[in-house]
């Protein structure tokens, strides 16, 4: 980003302000400061840190690198947003032990410490003159580092020990979020900022400008000092809310040191009115669960409300892609077939033929996900979720096939005379198109799935016998029709394939739930996991290569599963046997830890610990009392209520719509009762609207479509009563928004007079009351009662 883009008044005001002593200068002897801590920590020696040495924590311990980095170099380079000892991914704990980032508490403390002082030490020791953007990627951190993929220090962090370890280089700001401010009051437009996440990136952009204007200007301006002009109020462009930098002398232990092991619970459901954010909350709160670390990050950086909001959603959607986080909607016809798992009856397009496949519901493909813990990590090539495949490499006495096979890294299957299956039918000879019309619904099948289902990361199992197998290999390319091998005819529908394991002798009959394998060439099995898989090699004695497989279980990142409009579906059949299995204790790794069969697959099944349930319920629809038993014994029940004071400052008419709200509320709760009341955000449209004239426009459209339905709904349209809510009985008659009386024609133009007792209730919504400001001012007003004796 150049100068000439930027604000010539804007740039003539940064040159003018980095004169200003007042802006710019530092306190006395933070050189000194910044050589002590040099001196302490060189840049080399990060990795030869002790426990004690690193650590944040213990009250007594206060020379420490985290402590130093988070307050004591605050007079050398300001703004840090100090935060807490969370996002240095260790810190002492109050009873003296270490607290371990959620993905590091299956090492020993030792081991933990050494893998986050790797991580410090290959970011630290990245060259600044050179493409530093590698540091926002997780995989290049850890590749660099040399160590497994476990979790790296947040963004804010990275950039933080960037700017220490060069302070004439990078500026100090450690906020990605302040960082895209400054770059969008500067021009740039924001479909070029990079990612949140890609801070070092941002960062650099930033860093241009400071860069550009320096030399352009010749100007002996420093980094941080630019950083001060930025931030200062002369220059008017700071973010609306800033951290004020704390005292180096403030007590860290507390709001540094809170134990997050138990922050939340495994069942959520969020409960109340409609219109009180529940769905909206979901968002927030999910990012939080699936990953807190990241969030515990965000709320340091005490941001204004939108920005928060922003940035949070931002990072919703990179766990929504991540399949981390996965929504789905309860309805009357949800079933357990569609939660967890059921069979689907699928048409071959070719052969007509009608086959029934099990496949699995969302919560089970969610659940799958997050129990990936243990054996598929070092899997060179393997799918996240890999599909098995039974395959048959030629007939028994086809060994020169199989080895060929093998030699080669391939698979290969029969009836090549069908010609190349990628092309369309319309494309293959006549002979070919007869050749395939001729082969058996079997024969076809296998074909058909060998060519087009087989994914890349799929696991191929050859066949021995009915009850062994004689190799495994993952698939790791897409069908090709090859006819390169001679030694057989007609074998040239191929793939390519790591064979990790060959010329073994493994019983598969049990793992395959008693089942042994049939004779045609290929098809699908979907009787256990990778996991199972290897569990069940390595009972025989088949170890998988060291360097394919990690022998010590990770704690895997954290999987949240939305469910909103919990209430509306039917629980026991949606949850079937899985309901006791959300219970805490239960789930795997717990004190009582269970397992099902499932009915279908014939799988076991138990819920990961690192699974989270988030429902939503409306209260208006039914109650917690009308909830499923079991459901409610099972979740934690937080209550989101309607909050008049969001809509603090709305005034349309002259009235608070604040005001409007609480009032028409309080009257629900007497007639009804509080679980009908009405939300905030049925209102939310205003906040957005700045001129009377569309907030009154807004207003008027509001109530007409939105709050009188609602209250016809709520009352099963009592007129009288939805109109007691509005206060209409006080107003005039011009001014009601519903009009029961002097309805034309009336009833004795109407009805016979033989006909008696009819009560009129007839109602006309006054559409001229969404546009009168009277209609909206009188439902404050409290109708005046009159005492039994007739006096005021």
């Amino acid at each position: 980003m150049g100068v000439t883009k930027i604000d010539s008044d804007l740039v003539s005001k940064i040159i003018e302000l980095s004169q200003d002593d007042a802006i710019t200068s530092r306190p006395e002897g933070v050189e000194k400061l910044y050589e002590e801590f040099l001196k302490k920590f060189p840049k080399n020696e990060i990795t030869e840190l002790t426990q004690e040495q690193y650590c944040l924590g213990q009250g007594s311990i206060t020379d420490n690198y985290c402590r130093w980095i988070e307050r004591e170099l605050q007079p050398m380079f300001g703004r840090y947003m100090p935060g807490t000892a969370r996002g240095h991914l260790l810190y002492l704990q109050k009873d003296g032990t270490l607290y371990k980032h959620q993905s590091l508490s299956d090492l020993s403390d030792d081991d933990a410490l050494s893998y986050v002082l790797n991580i410090h030490q290959v970011i630290i020791d990245a060259d600044v003159n050179a493409d530093i953007t590698w540091i926002d990627q997780d995989n290049e951190v850890y590749d660099r580092a040399g160590v497994d993929p476990r979790c790296v220090m947040g963004a804010g962090r990275r950039a933080r020990l960037v700017s220490i370890y060069n302070p004439d280089i990078i500026l100090p700001i450690s906020s990605t979020v302040h960082i895209k401010h400054f770059l969008k009051a500067l021009g740039l437009p924001e479909s070029e900022i990079p990612p949140y996440k890609n801070v070092i990136q941002r960062l650099l952009m930033l860093t241009d400008v400071y860069q550009a204007i320096k030399k352009e200007h010749n100007l002996d301006l420093t980094p941080h000092q630019f950083m001060s002009v930025l931030y200062s109020d002369k220059l008017g462009i700071k973010p609306k809310k800033v951290t004020v930098d704390a005292s180096s002398n403030d007590e860290l232990n507390e709001p540094l040191i809170a134990n997050i092991s138990n922050y939340s619970s495994p069942n959520q459901i969020l409960y109340g009115p409609p219109g009180t954010g529940k769905t909206y909350s979901t968002t927030w709160r999910a990012v939080s669960l699936a990953d807190p670390e990241w969030y515990f990050e965000l709320e340091e950086q005490d941001l204004a409300p939108d920005d928060q909001r922003n940035v949070t959603k931002e990072r919703y959607d990179e766990l929504v892609s991540e399949q981390r986080i996965a929504f789905t909607t309860f309805h009357q016809s949800f079933a357990y077939e569609d939660f967890v798992e059921g069979i689907r009856a699928k048409t071959d397009d070719d052969t007509k033929q009608i086959s029934y496949d099990i496949e699995d519901g969302i919560f089970k493909q969610i659940a799958d996900r997050a129990a990936n813990i243990v054996t598929r990590n070092k899997i060179e090539g393997l799918a996240e979720k890999p599909k098995f495949w039974k395959i048959s490499l030629g007939d028994v006495w086809q060994k020169e096939l199989r080895e060929y096979c093998f030699d080669n890294d391939e698979a290969r299957i029969g009836w090549g005379y069908t010609g190349d299956l990628s092309t369309n039918l319309s494309e293959r000879s006549q002979q070919e198109k007869d050749y395939l019309k001729g082969m058996g619904s079997n024969d076809r099948s296998s074909i058909k799935d060998f060519s087009e289902n087989i994914e890349i990361g799929d696991v191929l199992l050859c066949l021995k016998d009915q009850k062994t197998i004689r190799a495994v290999g993952i698939v790791t390319s897409d069908y090709v029709f090859d006819t390169s091998f001679k030694g057989l005819a007609e074998f040239h529908h191929t793939r390519k394939v790591n064979w990790i394991l060959r010329d073994i002798n493994f019983d598969i009959y049990t793992l395959n739930n008693n089942t042994n394998l049939t004779q045609k060439t290929c098809y699908k099995i979907n009787r256990f996991t990778w996991d199972d898989l290897a569990k069940s090699l390595e009972h025989q004695d088949y170890s998988l290569d060291s360097q394919s497989i990690s022998n010590s279980p990770k704690a895997s990142k954290n999987h949240v599963l939305i469910i909103d409009e919990i209430n509306r579906g039917n629980i026991s059949r949606i949850f079937g046997e899985l309901i006791t299995l959300l219970e805490p204790d239960k789930r795997k790794g717990g004190t009582d830890a269970r397992e099902v069969i499932l009915p279908y697959s014939k799988e076991k099944f138990s819920v990961p610990s690192n699974l989270y349930v988030l429902g939503t319920m409306n209260t208006a629809d039914k109650s917690l009392a009308q909830l499923d038993l079991a459901l409610r014994r099972r979740f934690d029940f937080i209550e989101l209520l309607p909050k008049p004071e969001l809509l603090d400052g709305i005034i349309v008419h002259g009235i608070a719509v604040s005001e409007i709200l609480a009032v028409m509320n309080q009257r629900i709760e007497v007639l009804l009762d509080r679980e009908h009341t009405i939300g905030h955000s049925y209102f939310w449209s205003l906040k957005d609207l700045d001129s009377d004239e569309e907030q009154e426009k807004e207003l008027g459209n509001i109530f007409k479509r939105r709050i009188i339905p609602l209250l016809q709904e709520y009352f099963f349209s009592d007129w009288e009563r939805i109109g007691w809510v509005l206060n209409d009985p006080s107003k005039h008659n011009s001014e009601r928004f519903i009009q029961t009386g002097n309805i034309s024609p009336v009833i004795s133009e109407l009805f016979d007079s033989s006909i008696k007792g009819l009560n009129d209730r007839r109602y006309h919504i006054n559409e001229t009351a969404f546009n009168n400001p009277e209609s909206y001012k009188k439902i404050l007003i409290q109708p005046e009662y009159k005492s039994s004796d007739g006096e005021a």
